[in-house]
C-alpha cells in the first residue's frame, strides 16, 4: 500500500483563535519558511493550507519496500543553509558519486555531458564552431538583457544556437518545465543576465563574482527520510491549521485585515499568500483587481511524475549517472529519467532499479495529460528504447501535478508591479513564481520576507 513516509497527523495543533500578528495562507515550503523564520523573530505567526499535510508539492512515498520522491528529488545547499539543516534535527544525505555524471539525449542515445575542461575542448559534445563560440564569449560586448529578452534569444546571442538545443533547452525543460523561447532570461538564469549586464559578458561577470567569494559552491544533497522532512521539521512548534483555506480578505478601517478560513474569521495585521497564483488571484479580486488579473494570468506547466520499479535484470542499459535530458527537438516522450536507485542505494531491493520520469512541461504538455494506461505504455516503450527495458516494471506509482511549475516568462512582469503595491497594504506575495522556483530559493524567500516584515512591525507605532 501507498503512504506517506510520515505521519501527518503528528504536527502539533493549537485551539482557535481569532486574531494573529501575522496570518500566513499555505503550507508549502515558501509559507512554512516565512513562517518558521517570523516566529524565530518573535512575531505571532499562524498557518492556514487547505489539504490535509503540510510541503505542498515536496512529497515523500513508500511503497513496496522502496522510498522515493513524487516532486523535488535533489536540492543543493551550500555551507550556510546546511548548517541550517541540521541546527532543524535533519540529516543531509548525499548522492553516490554517479551524480557527477549526467546525460543528454543526442540523436537517439544517451551521451554524457562535458564534464570539464578537458571533455569540452577535446570531446565531441559540440562542434568546433560551438565551441569558439562558446571561448569568444568574454569578448564580445552587445546590448545587455532586457527585461523582455527570453531565454532563448540570450543564449543564442552570447552563446550560440547549438548550445540553446544541446545544453540549455533539455536544462530548462528539466528545471524549469519551461520553454526557453517562452521564459525570460531574468526571471530564470538572472545570475547570467546579472553577470553580462556587471561586466558586459556571462564569463567576465561570474569571474568578478568568484574573485569577491560571491559564488558559493553548493551541493546536491537529499534528506534522510526524504525531502519531506524538512517542511515537517519547519512546521512542528507552528501553529499550523490543517484542512482549512482561506476563503477571502477584507480590508479593515485601520488597514489590518480580515481573513475568512472557511470555519473562523481571523483578524491580522499582516497577511503572506504562499498560494499558487491563481489562489491568489481569487483572494484578490475584491482588494486589489489589478494585481488578480495580473496572478491570473500566470501560466503553470503540467508535470506528471512516474516512478518504476524494475527488475535490475529487466533494464540492460541504465545510465550510470544522475540521469539524462531530453531535448526537445529529439521528440521523446519524457523531459527526461533520473537513476533514483543507483544516485540513493539503500531506497530499493538490492535486485531492483529505482527511475523516476518526468512526463510534461510546458514541451511535453499533452503527454503529462494522458490517462494512465496510454502514459505507461508510452513512458515504457521509451524505457525499453532509452534505457533496455525489457518486460514490465514490477510496479509504477503515478503522481500528477496538472499545475507543477510556474513559469517565469512576459506575464510575470506585472506581478512583480502587483507585489510592490500589495506590500504596501500589508499583503505579501511569497510563492515560486516571484524570485526562484526551487526549494532553496523558496526557503530564502521566505526567510528574506520574514526579516522585512519584522522590521516593520518594530517601526510601527
Amino acid at each position: 500500500m501507498l503512504a506517506f513516509m510520515n505521519d501527518t497527523n503528528s504536527l502539533q495543533t493549537f485551539p482557535g483563535q481569532d486574531a494573529t500578528t501575522v496570518l500566513v495562507a499555505g503550507a508549502g515550503i515558501s509559507g512554512l519558511s516565512s513562517a518558521w523564520h517570523l516566529a524565530q523573530e518573535g512575531v505571532a505567526v499562524r498557518v492556514y493550507e487547505a489539504a490535509s499535510r503540510v510541503g505542498g508539492k515536496i512529497m515523500s512515498l513508500e511503497a513496496g519496500g522502496a522510498s522515493y520522491e513524487g516532486g523535488p528529488n535533489t536540492l543543493l545547499a551550500d555551507g550556510a543553509q546546511l548548517e541550517w539543516l541540521a541546527s532543524l534535527g535533519l540529516s543531509v544525505e548525499y548522492p553516490s558519486k554517479l551524480s557527477k555524471k549526467r546525460y543528454v539525449l543526442q540523436q537517439g542515445r544517451y551521451r554524457p555531458l562535458p564534464a570539464g575542461p578537458v571533455s569540452f575542448l577535446f570531446g565531441d559534445f559540440f562542434s568546433w564552431r560551438a565551441k569558439a563560440k562558446i571561448l569568444s564569449e568574454p569578448w564580445r560586448r552587445n546590448a545587455p538583457a532586457s527585461d523582455a529578452e527570453t531565454v532563448a534569444d540570450f543564449i543564442r546571442r552570447r552563446l550560440g544556437g547549438e548550445v540553446l538545443d544541446k545544453a540549455v533547452n533539455p536544462f530548462v525543460g528539466g528545471v524549469f518545465a519551461g520553454d526557453p523561447e517562452k521564459l525570460l532570461v531574468g526571471e530564470t538564469l538572472g545570475l547570467l543576465a546579472r553577470a553580462e549586464r556587471e561586466a558586459g559578458s556571462i564569463t567576465g561577470g561570474m569571474w568578478r563574482r568568484a574573485r569577491a567569494g560571491a559564488l558559493r559552491r553548493r551541493d546536491t544533497y537529499s534528506l534522510k527520510g526524504g525531502l519531506e522532512a524538512l517542511p515537517r521539521a519547519l512546521a512542528r512548534g507552528l501553529d499550523v491549521r490543517l484542512g482549512c483555506p482561506v476563503m477571502a480578505l477584507e480590508r479593515d478601517a485601520d488597514g489590518s485585515w480580515w481573513v475568512e478560513t472557511g470555519n473562523a474569521r481571523v483578524h491580522a495585521e499582516k497577511v503572506v499568500l504562499a498560494l499558487p497564483a491563481f489562489a491568489a488571484a481569487r483572494l484578490l479580486e475584491n482588494v486589489d483587481a489589478a494585481a488578480a488579473e495580473a496572478l491570473a494570468a500566470v501560466r503553470y506547466a503540467p508535470m506528471t511524475v512516474v516512478v518504476s520499479r524494475i527488475a535490475r535484470a529487466d533494464l540492460t542499459r541504465p545510465l550510470e549517472g544522475f540521469g539524462g535530458l531530453n531535448p526537445a527537438c529529439e521528440g521523446a516522450f519524457a523531459a527526461g529519467h533520473l537513476m533514483t536507485g543507483a544516485l540513493y542505494p539503500g531506497r530499493c531491493a538490492e535486485d531492483e532499479v529505482l527511475v523516476t520520469s518526468f512526463v510534461g512541461g510546458e514541451q511535453y504538455a499533452a503527454n503529462a495529460t494522458l490517462a494512465d494506461d496510454a502514459l505507461l505504455a508510452a513512458l515504457n516503450a521509451e524505457l525499453g528504447s532509452l534505457l533496455g527495458l525489457t518486460g514490465t516494471p514490477r510496479a509504477q506509482h503515478v503522481v500528477r501535478w496538472p499545475a507543477a511549475i510556474a513559469q517565469g516568462s512576459s506575464e510575470v512582469l506585472a506581478v512583480r508591479e502587483a507585489s510592490a503595491r500589495l506590500a504596501a497594504q500589508g499583503v505579501y506575495l511569497c510563492a515560486s513564481y516571484l524570485d526562484g522556483v526551487s526549494v532553496p530559493d523558496c526557503i530564502g524567500k521566505g526567510r528574506r520576507l520574514a526579516g522585512t516584515i519584522a522590521d516593520e512591525l518594530v517601526v510601527m507605532p
